[in-house]
């Protein structure tokens, strides 16, 4: 397995169809205390999993917009298919590198090809002279917080009205990863 950079103008139309469930989620819980508030992240089990099943675009104009030097995306092939797929850009007022999409298809999860496709965003930002890699995912998406934590992303902050206005009754709630170790 290897990662390669994927033509923007052939694959600007290709969707990213995300399925993925859980039985875990970190409930929110935000309390205004005497000096400010207190927010807490608490992993919770569910009796009915979250299951979510929908598609993005895998690179969309606002992301060159975004990104000082213009959006790319990687890909990575098994047996001549491609079962991952990253778009990342340097979002340069700040001197970030932002992971806008990372999906690997369902049934090739657990074999590093997200690990190697990070590795592939790690190395850019270095060589870039980033001083950060952020990236988006959702509280109800415990998998994928477990898988990020462990490629040495920490919770960096979140936003409880991102996607709804009742995001945190909901239990889905914009949470925002950072890598830092260069």
């Amino acid at each position: 397995m290897e990662v390669f950079e994927l033509d923007k103008n052939r694959w600007k139309d290709f969707k990213l169809h995300f399925k993925w469930s859980s039985d875990r989620y970190y409930k929110v819980d935000i309390r205004r205390t005497q000096t400010g508030w207190m927010i807490e992240l608490k992993l919770q089990t569910t009796d009915k999993p979250i299951v979510k099943d929908y598609e993005e675009p895998l690179w969309q104009k606002w992301m060159d917009e975004e990104s000082g030097d213009g959006a790319r995306i990687f890909g990575v092939k098994i047996d001549g298919e491609i079962v991952g797929w990253m778009t990342v850009g340097i979002e340069s007022w700040n001197n970030r590198l932002r992971v806008y999409e990372l999906l690997v298809l369902e049934q090739y999860r657990k074999r590093g090809i997200g690990k190697i496709l990070l590795d592939k965003a790690k190395q850019i930002a270095k060589q870039k002279h980033c001083r950060a890699i952020v990236l988006e995912t959702q509280t109800n998406n415990a998998n994928a917080i477990e898988f990020y934590r462990k490629q040495g992303f920490e919770f960096d902050g979140l936003d409880i009205t991102a996607y709804h206005n009742d995001d945190v009754e909901r239990n889905e709630v914009r949470i925002e990863m950072v890598f830092k170790n260069f």
